[in-house]
């Protein structure tokens, strides 16, 4: 059965590429995020960047539901629906195509076009790909098709590099280690109306104080009530940073959704970009979430809370010891509490500072630019 799913990848992709014939234009860029599911992450920030600084390429974004984005149509972007032959012919007859997911194990690939596989996470933390395999082998073949197709990938760091990109992924075509363009946002802080625009979207008085509270995403497990029930940091917060607090969830987007309704949160899930709701939170709190390398680009102070660290260890598994990271751990919520308490931002900033030197950070502020560059120079190959 995996062979046959295989054979009929194979043949679909050359089907396609009889379809693509056609005109070929160098200067165009068809981007994705998610599987098609948002205008987020590492693709949306490269995107805005060229649109801004490089008028000269013609955009196209793909989605699931195309029609919950014709707006960006006014913006002078086209639109088609992820995984249609539209698609596939969009792609195919462009210079380059930007995901920050794998692409699908159907789609054929032209030597003329150059593929940009931002990813969606920085850092060395949770494994992932062949370093955490539980899917069924059939899952695993059609992965490992996507996975093999020639790309250029973005880095955040060098251990990222060679833990994710090439130990995991099975990389070993050409990295950018410029960092991630979502990240130039936070490395610069440069648009305070961001934060001020995150508050006044979300009904927060712009007085008061973010915790941004963002779980990672568990595989087949409900979500606790007890994931709800953060008064006690908030308490520690206001001791020891003082201001009022407010708390904001942003769930993961396979479980957004599923909280109850209740004044003492802000339900931040369906925001539709993440790195804005960091910019505006002053702490943030999470578990094993990639967001942990992203934020503490800002300096500002994060806890994680690891009620089920043991069992995720065993199910997951680290890159490194979790203790070993530059972030607090509590497995209670008294421990949260005391570790906000105890707070120590002169001894935080310092192993902060060593963690990003250990595992080479290469996130600088100027990754869409350095991609910019790339592509153009790609343009001449």
């Amino acid at each position: 059965m995996n062979y046959i799913l295989a054979g009929m990848s194979l043949v679909l992709q050359h089907v396609l590429k009889v379809l693509a014939v056609g005109t070929f234009h160098n200067r165009r860029v068809v981007f994705f995020s998610y599987f098609g599911k948002q205008y987020s992450c590492n693709p949306k920030y490269l995107c805005e960047y060229l649109m801004q600084a490089k008028p000269e390429y013609e955009i196209v974004w793909a989605f699931a539901k195309p029609e919950d984005f014709a707006w960006l149509e006014q913006r002078g972007m086209r639109i088609v629906r992820y995984n249609s032959l539209a698609f596939a012919r969009a792609c195919l007859t462009s210079g380059f195509v930007v995901t920050n997911s794998q692409l699908p194990a159907w789609f054929p690939v032209l030597r003329r076009m150059h593929i940009i596989n931002t990813w969606h996470g920085g850092g060395a933390y949770k494994r992932v790909g062949t370093d955490f395999l539980r899917a069924s082998k059939g899952k695993q073949l059609m992965d490992a098709l996507s996975r093999h197709k020639p790309c250029v990938y973005l880095s955040s760091s060098k251990a990222f590099t060679q833990l994710t990109i090439r130990q995991s992924f099975e990389h070993e075509g050409e990295v950018l280690e410029c960092g991630m363009p979502r990240n130039d946002l936070l490395v610069q802080q440069r648009t305070p109306e961001v934060a001020r625009r995150v508050k006044e979207s979300l009904g927060i008085a712009q007085d008061t104080r973010i915790l941004l509270y963002a779980p990672t995403y568990r595989e087949d497990r409900e979500i606790s009530s007890d994931y709800f029930d953060l008064d006690v940091a908030r308490d520690a917060l206001a001791q020891r940073f003082g201001g009022t607090w407010s708390i904001v969830f942003r769930l993961h987007y396979l479980v957004a959704g599923k909280l109850p309704s209740t004044q003492d949160y802000v339900d931040a899930s369906a925001y539709p970009d993440m790195q804005e709701l960091l910019y505006a939170a002053d702490v943030l709190l999470t578990d094993y979430s990639s967001s942990i390398w992203d934020f503490g680009l800002t300096g500002r102070p994060c806890f994680l809370y690891v009620p089920d660290l043991n069992e995720f260890d065993v199910e997951r598994g680290f890159y490194s010891d979790i203790h070993t990271w530059p972030w607090s751990l509590a497995q209670t919520k008294d421990e949260l509490a005391s570790n906000i308490l105890e707070f120590d931002e002169q001894a935080f900033a310092q192993r902060l500072e060593r963690h990003y030197e250990d595992l080479g950070s290469t996130d600088t502020g100027h990754a869409c630019e350095t991609v910019a560059a790339w592509m153009a120079q790609s343009e001449q190959r």
